[in-house]
């Protein structure tokens, strides 16, 4: 990380991401209301990065995921796979708007892709999927190596 912003840190139960906006509705209303109750009840784990005054910088989340092989229209995803296929999912990733334009996007998905490896070696997951919420989105995810995953608008990065 920069040294304006703090490695991430798991968000722990009653911990909030504070008055978090991207600017993406869908991500903001994620993180005011579900960021706390998943911590809470264990469905997806958030990793929030802080700026030097303790402000929410920017956050992912990882949980568990398979994608159903018979959903998937070919390829290496799908090749020599038992019929759900363990994956790991970002449920979501935003970056404050102030903090926008200096690369903390990109090292919180750096911190995300190195934990998914770590997990995949333990348990066992074929793959790092995220939904993109939209184009620019979409093309974030391509820059940095994840794949369209065919007849489907998920996306995919290996990690075996």
């Amino acid at each position: 990380m920069t040294s304006r912003f703090h490695a991430p840190k798991r968000l722990e139960p009653g911990e909030t991401l504070g008055n978090f906006s991207c600017g993406v509705d869908m991500i903001d209303q994620w993180a005011a209301e579900r960021a706390p109750m998943a911590a809470k009840h264990g469905t997806a784990v958030t990793y929030v990065s802080r700026a030097g005054d303790g402000k929410t910088a920017g956050f992912y989340t990882l949980s568990a995921y398979s994608v159903n092989r018979d959903d998937i229209a070919g390829g290496w995803l799908r090749r020599n796979t038992p019929s759900r296929i363990p994956a790991i999912l970002i449920g979501m990733l935003g970056v404050a708007e102030d903090c926008q334009g200096e690369g903390l996007g990109w090292m919180l998905l750096q911190d995300a892709i190195a934990r998914a490896h770590h997990i995949g070696e333990q348990l066992g997951s074929r793959a790092l999927i995220v939904d993109p919420y939209d184009d620019h989105a979409r093309s974030f995810y391509e820059h940095f190596g994840f794949r369209p995953i065919p007849g489907s608008d998920s996306m995919f990065l290996r990690l075996v």
